[in-house]
């Protein structure tokens, strides 16, 4: 009958580790989003209505997005449709 073959723990180790890995080889691509310059978001908190949040849900997930995506697009749609206050702001701040 084979023998059972035994667990070498301090080989694992080492190869948990890197130690006696070649320095040559490329790392892998990290995960997630790159560390370009992007904008971070910024986390806020809102009140709204239940319903309108379960709904809200249900549409992401149709849209495949979250609802954070969502929010983020209708405010950056309002931002634009506003650009005309944004300049009025900034003559009023400058008096």
């Amino acid at each position: 009958m084979a023998e059972k073959a035994k667990f070498d723990q301090e080989a694992a180790f080492k190869a948990i580790i890197g130690v006696g890995a070649s320095k040559n080889v490329e790392k892998p691509a990290a995960k997630g989003r790159s560390k370009s310059k992007q904008e971070t978001k910024k986390r806020v908190s809102l009140a709204v209505y239940p319903s309108s949040y379960s709904d809200l849900q249900k549409i992401a997930y149709v849209d495949r997005k979250s609802v954070s995506d969502i929010v983020s697009e209708m405010i950056a749609n309002y931002v634009v449709a506003n650009a005309e206050k944004l300049k009025e702001y900034e003559k009023i701040i400058k008096e």
